[in-house]
């Protein structure tokens, strides 16, 4: 996420692979501007994801059980 500069409203810069935009707009309770062009993330690394489910949330609570 970002701001436009012109308008200072929110804006889509990038999606995660496998979002597009209209999961957005799907799970938005306003309207989105996006980016153009809308960028599309990097995977995480392997090192990433161990991080993520051993130490940050090794419950699952947040990021989900494998």
């Amino acid at each position: 996420m970002g701001y436009d500069p012109q308008s200072k409203r929110m804006r889509v810069e990038s999606l995660h692979p496998g979002v597009t935009r209209q999961d957005v707009i799907d799970n938005t309770g306003f309207e989105m501007l996006f980016a153009d062009p809308v960028a599309v993330n990097a995977e995480p690394t392997d090192q990433e994801l161990r991080i993520l489910r051993e130490q940050i949330d090794p419950q699952g609570l947040i990021i989900g059980k494998r």
